[in-house]
C-alpha cells in the first residue's frame, strides 16, 4: 500500500527505460567510453561504486536503513563520500562541455552548499521531512543531506533529463528500502521534482509537494554567487569573451555569496554585491586593477548615469525571475507565515543594502 504522505506520480522508476544497472549516457554510451571520447581525465578508482567493466555497472553499495540511523549531516555525509568517492568532480567537466563557456558549478562546492542551507531552512521551519506534521527530527536531516548530495549526479548521464537520472542512480545504489517506503519515496520524489521542467512536464504542482522537497528547491534557486562558475569558465576569462558572451557568469561573478535570513513576515535573500575582486583564482576576470572586466553594454548605460549596482539588478532580475518565482513559492510553502521573498542588494563598501525585488504571496 503507497504511503498517502508522499503524493504519487505519472513516471516508473523501474521502467523498461530505467530497468538497467548499466551506467551509460542518455544516448547509450556507457560511461567510461564516453568520458574517453569527450576527452576528460578520470581514474575508475574515483567511482567506488561502478565496477570495471567495458560499460560500468552501478554496485548497490548503500543500505537505506542503515543511512536512516546515521547521526545527522556529518555521518551522512561520511557515508556518502564512503561509497560516491569523487563522483562530484566530473560532474562539472561534463557540464562544461555543453556551452562555450563553461557551465555553472555542479561539483560538491555546490552541493555541500545546498546541502546545508536545506537543512537550515527545515530546521529553522520546524518541519519533519513529510507533509503529515511531525517535528524537525535527526531522519530529516539526514534524508535532505542524501537528496542535497545526489540531486544533481544524474547530470553525468544527461543534463536535461537528469533528476531523472539522479533518482535512477539511487535506485541501484541503495538496498533495503522497502521497509522504510515513506521515507524512500520522500527521496526519490524531491530528487524527481527538484526542476520546473520536470514539474511541468508531468504536470506536477509544486505546492502538492513535501517539505524536503520544498527545502530542497529553495536553496538550489538561492545558490548564486562565485563559487558558482565552473572552471571551464574561470579559464576563459576575458580573453575569450565569457563575460561578455554569457551573461550568467557575469552575475555570478559580481555576487560574492548568496544568503537569507528571517524578517518580520518575510525572508530575504541577501545578495553580497562588489566589483572589486582581489582574489587570484579570478584574474582572468580582471585587467589588473583588481576590478572585474564588465561588457561594454553595462559601460555604455554606466556613462548615461546608471549605476553598476542598477545595471546589475535589471539584468539579474530579466535573467532569473524564474528561479526567484520558484524559490518564493518553496519558501511560502515551507513557512506560512511568510508573506514576502525579498531579494536584497547589499554593497558593503558603497550604499546602504537595497530591496531589489519581491515577491508577495
Amino acid at each position: 500500500m503507497i504511503n498517502q504522505s508522499v503524493p504519487k506520480w505519472n513516471i516508473d522508476i523501474h521502467s523498461p527505460f530505467l530497468g538497467s544497472d548499466e551506467m551509460r549516457r542518455a544516448d547509450g554510451v556507457g560511461l567510461w567510453e564516453y568520458f574517453h571520447s569527450a576527452g576528460i581525465e578520470y581514474q575508475k578508482d574515483d567511482f567506488p561504486f561502478l565496477t570495471n567493466h567495458r560499460v560500468p555497472k552501478v554496485k548497490q553499495l548503500f543500505d537505506f536503513g542503515e543511512y536512516l540511523h546515521l547521526s545527522g549531516k556529518g555521518e551522512s555525509l561520511a557515508y556518502l563520500y564512503r561509497g560516491l568517492g569523487k563522483t562530484w568532480n566530473y560532474v562539472g567537466p561534463v557540464l562544461d562541455l555543453e556551452l562555450p563557456h563553461g557551465f555553472n558549478d555542479h561539483t560538491d562546492r555546490h552541493t555541500l552548499w545546498v546541502t546545508g542551507t536545506a537543512i537550515e531552512l527545515l530546521a529553522r521551519a520546524g518541519k519533519s521531512y513529510g507533509n503529515k506534521g511531525g517535528w524537525y527530527e535527526s531522519k530529516s536531516e539526514n534524508l535532505l543531506t542524501l537528496v542535497g548530495m545526489t540531486h544533481d549526479l544524474g547530470n553525468l548521464c544527461d543534463r536535461k533529463e537528469h533528476s531523472m537520472y539522479s533518482a535512477w542512480l539511487l535506485t541501484r545504489l541503495f538496498a533495503n528500502t522497502k521497509l522504510h517506503e515513506a521515507e524512500w519515496r520522500a527521496v526519490l520524489y524531491t530528487i524527481l521534482f527538484h526542476e520546473e521542467p520536470m514539474l511541468a512536464d508531468l504536470g506536477v504542482n509544486l505546492g502538492a509537494g513535501i517539505p524536503l522537497q520544498w527545502a530542497l528547491v529553495a536553496a538550489d534557486k538561492m545558490h548564486v554567487g562565485r563559487d558558482r562558475i565552473g572552471d571551464r569558465s574561470y579559464a576563459s576569462g576575458i580573453a575569450n569573451n565569457a563575460l561578455e558572451e554569457d551573461v550568467h557568469i557575469l552575475l555570478n561573478a559580481l555576487i560574492v555569496r548568496s544568503s537569507w535570513a528571517m524578517a518580520p513576515k518575510a525572508l530575504e535573500w541577501q545578495l553580497d554585491f562588489e566589483v572589486e575582486q582581489l582574489e587570484e583564482k579570478f584574474g582572468s576576470f580582471t585587467k589588473g586593477d583588481g576590478k572585474i572586466w564588465v561588457p561594454e553594454s553595462f559601460h555604455a548605460e554606466y556613462k548615461q548615469g546608471s549605476s553598476y549596482r542598477e545595471i546589475f539588478t535589471k539584468m539579474f532580475l530579466e535573467i532569473y525571475e524564474a528561479r526567484m518565482r520558484m524559490a518564493a513559492m518553496s519558501i511560502f510553502l515551507l513557512f506560512p507565515q511568510v508573506e514576502r521573498f525579498v531579494v536584497k542588494l547589499i554593497d558593503r563598501k558603497y550604499a546602504e543594502s537595497e530591496v531589489i525585488c519581491q515577491v508577495v504571496k
